[in-house]
């Protein structure tokens, strides 16, 4: 009861909880835990290489077009943050 309204004592609870479990329900609680953890951190990694691929993609294309419409070649580096090499190669 005291629980209800409160996020710390519902925490608390939880925790509790868990602490009085017997060592093979423990077990399987951890086990479940630690699947859920690794889950969630292969998305964030799988996002976040989505993301960087994306933005990759987006300098590329920018810098493509910065060249169709006669930017200097620095100027088109400095802007979309590509190596020199890779923006003359979309040429």
């Amino acid at each position: 009861m005291l629980a209800q309204g409160n996020p710390v004592m519902a925490k608390a609870n939880k925790v509790m909880d868990i602490f009085y479990l017997d060592e093979q329900e423990r077990k399987r609680y951890e086990a479940a835990w630690e699947y859920e953890s690794d889950r969630l951190s292969m998305i964030s990694e799988s996002e976040r290489k989505d993301l960087e691929r994306g933005s990759r993609q987006k300098a590329l294309e920018t810098a493509k077009t910065m060249l169709t419409m006669g930017y200097p070649l620095g100027d088109i580096c400095k802007i979309v943050g590509l190596p020199q090499a890779e923006v003359e190669a979309l040429k």
